[in-house]
């Protein structure tokens, strides 16, 4: 049989809402819809990443999942007001009454806590007008935004995805003037936390052995990139000349002699990891972004060029067929062919370029012809080479699963009916503006 890209995601959508669990708020998600598996609400795998994916459902006409939207919009208001300390004891009864956990700590990151559960918030009510959703996105950024001026660390991450460069980013896209002040002070640290190994900054990983891990998701193409960011906003041109040297120390690590461009995943290499990686959090569709930024930032300097060359890796890299065990064994937002085929979706609506709505239709394709499909909907299983069996349970949430693959595939199918001016979803590392 076959399926539109327009169909899998809407039946693939079926398949996540379905996984809904009632929770304190509305619901939550568990991280996949085997027995027992752990329920999150982050913008990684749980709760605030479905928000996202049912945003792109609504900015395609599909209001089948507004139910499900609602809910999840809910469950993040409640968490939201926990931390904001409004209603505290009557959603801590909920989830008393409920038997749901609600959790005790704040963790403020991007992709893992109240930064993205803003980010998802602010995202749907672009999309859908939904009022309370945009109070509680701005209440997340007040409460973001004292925790910075009060002194207390945000994390003790510095990177996008969990630390302080994400909270950063959330702070310059939904937060207005009053969140300044905060949004210099996570800037400053990030840049008193730098490492100078050879007269250009970067910044370690929370990893052990020690190294850095210098791309999108955890290292300095992600940080210098929300420094960038905030620079304009915040009128500090220091904070873009610390993002110029990480990029240049990037071009000078991942230059390679056939032009093309792909820093390494890790330095000093680590056993676990292979020497190069192409998805958005290790490999150049992610770190693309910062050299677009720069070259938006700094036109003409040459970042465009570099930028192009980081795609060309990509495109020339053999993916998404599998040449190896262990290479292109992804098909999520974070590490896989969705991650990838964003990359070539930005590259359209930046360009009107239609080679890349052409490629990206190219790796839809190889995503269709991998999907689970039955009577629950649609699903995809990503491989561990390593494991047996290497078919590993299918992900529910954004970055790994079912609603970042479907998210794709709906952004895709808008921008073949529609051409480069179709409307996009807001995110906080993306280039598309602040959210109004």
């Amino acid at each position: 049989m076959v399926i539109s890209a327009f169909e899998a995601a809407s039946e693939a959508l079926r398949w996540v809402t379905g996984a809904a669990v009632p929770a304190a708020g509305g619901a939550t998600w568990p991280e996949t819809r085997a027995a027992g598996a752990p329920a999150s609400d982050d913008l990684y795998g749980g709760t605030a990443g479905v928000l996202i994916a049912l945003a792109e459902a609504r900015l395609s006409g599909i209001a089948d999942f507004d139910d499900h939207a609602g809910a999840a919009a809910g469950r993040l208001r409640s968490l939201v007001a926990v931390q904001a300390g409004a209603d505290a004891a009557q959603v801590a009864g909920d989830a008393a009454q409920e038997n749901t956990d609600i959790p005790d700590a704040t963790d403020f990151g991007l992709y893992s806590g109240l930064s993205g559960y803003a980010a998802a918030l602010g995202a749907w009510a672009s999309v859908s007008g939904d009022g309370p959703a945009a109070d509680a996105a701005r209440s997340a950024v007040r409460s973001i935004a004292a925790a910075a001026e009060g002194g207390q660390p945000l994390s003790t991450f510095r990177d996008l995805i969990l630390g302080d460069a994400g909270s950063l980013l959330v702070l310059i896209g939904i937060g207005g003037a009053a969140e300044r002040p905060a949004a210099a002070v996570i800037g400053d640290r990030l840049i008193v936390e730098a490492e100078w190994p050879d007269g250009e900054p970067d910044w370690r990983a929370n990893e052990e052995p020690p190294c850095s891990l210098p791309n999108f998701s955890h290292g300095a193409a992600g940080i210098a990139y929300a420094l960038a960011t905030a620079s304009g906003p915040l009128q500090r041109p220091d904070f873009l000349d610390i993002a110029l040297s990480a990029g240049r120390r990037l071009v000078r690590l991942g230059s390679r002699p056939d032009g093309t461009l792909a820093v390494p995943h890790s330095i000093p290499q680590q056993a676990w990891s292979a020497s190069v990686s192409y998805g958005w959090c290790h490999g150049p569709s992610g770190t693309v972004r910062l050299f677009d930024l720069l070259d938006r930032l700094r036109p003409g300097d040459g970042w465009a060029d570099h930028a192009a060359a980081g795609r060309r890796a990509v495109r020339e890299s053999g993916l998404p067929a599998r040449l190896y065990p262990g290479f292109w064994d992804n098909l999520g937002q974070c590490c896989g062919t969705a991650g990838v085929g964003e990359m070539a979706l930005d590259r359209y609506q930046d360009t009107g370029d239609p080679q890349w709505l052409a490629w990206a239709g190219t790796l839809a394709a190889d995503v269709l012809g991998r999907c689970i499909a039955d009577q629950a909907g649609v699903r995809w299983s990503n491989t561990e080479h390593k494991a047996s069996p290497p078919e590993l349970e299918p992900a529910v949430g954004w970055m790994q699963g079912a609603a970042g693959i479907a998210g794709w595939l709906l952004r895709l199918a808008r921008l073949q009916q529609d051409g480069p001016a179709a409307a996009r979803v807001w995110w906080p590392d993306r280039s598309s503006g602040p959210l109004s």
